[in-house]
């Protein structure tokens, strides 16, 4: 069986000619507004994709600054150095797990850590998030600051009905948030590192999508035909699993006939301590 690392490296190789055909892109603007880099700042960006938040930070931090990405899909990374090359930009790429970043030579030169760490729409991919970000303390300067997030619980329609009958199917989701709740997850997880928390907040919806109980099969052929949600359709089951969807979803619709996914974040900002 392959490893959660590999896995969502497989995942993110497939999604990434159409990633920034998203709400990732009104993600990374909010990520820059809550983060303010500011010029001569060092940025590490964490799980950065194609670059969404890299290459907004390298504007705000300037010439005088640093940006270093990090993430664990080479298909991702290629699409960011593309990116990166038609623009001139001078943020460095790294392909690396981001979970533990042991030996890599990443750190400004003759500093002894980042002013700024971000890790926007993975956090809960992570095998163990609590972990992951104990070991981010490690790489922030004392008054630095961690900017991260997790999707709302329960705002994405699709992701919520499968996650209904998954223990029907013998499947499930191929990341845990089981442990998200609330803005209150968040900030216990940052303050169980360490961390000084500075605000918990839910974004505004950076996408809405009306879906209507017509839709329920459609939606369900759809979504199990991203790599995020294939082992759904997975042949043997897909019958089963499409059956109960749409079972579900009309039950959610209720007599309005229709269900709102909205791409909503719970956003955190945390300090390393300078004591």
């Amino acid at each position: 069986m392959a490893s959660q690392v590999s896995l969502i490296q497989s995942i993110y190789d497939e999604r990434s000619e159409n990633y920034d055909n998203s709400h990732h892109g009104a993600l990374a603007e909010a990520y820059i507004h809550t983060a303010e880099p500011k010029d001569g700042e060092s940025v590490l960006d964490l799980a950065c994709g194609t670059g969404l938040v890299s290459f907004l930070a390298e504007k705000k931090v300037g010439p005088s600054g640093h940006v270093v990405g990090i993430d664990i899909s080479p298909g991702m990374l290629d699409v960011a150095h593309q990116k990166g090359q038609r623009t001139g930009s001078e943020v460095t790429f790294l392909q690396h797990d981001i979970s533990d970043l042991t030996g890599l030579d990443i750190l400004p030169p003759g500093s002894d850590g980042f002013d700024l760490i971000t890790c926007a729409a993975a956090l809960v991919l992570l095998p163990d998030p609590a972990q992951a970000i104990k070991h981010w303390t490690a790489w922030l300067k004392p008054g630095g600051r961690l900017v991260t997030d997790v999707a709302a619980k329960d705002v994405h329609v699709p992701s919520r009905i499968l996650r209904r009958i998954s223990d029907d199917l013998g499947v499930s989701l191929q990341w845990d948030e089981s442990w998200v709740q609330d803005e209150r997850s968040l900030g216990d997880l940052l303050a169980s590192a360490g961390l000084v928390v500075k605000a918990v907040f839910l974004t505004e919806s950076f996408q809405n999508r009306v879906y209507k109980v017509t839709d329920a099969g459609e939606a369900f052929d759809k979504v199990v035909s991203s790599p995020m949600f294939r082992n759904f359709g997975d042949p043997a089951i897909r019958d089963e699993a499409k059956r109960l969807f749409v079972e579900k979803f009309v039950e959610e619709a209720g007599s309005l006939g229709v269900l709102i996914d909205e791409a909503k974040m719970y956003m955190a900002v945390a300090y390393k301590s300078s004591q």
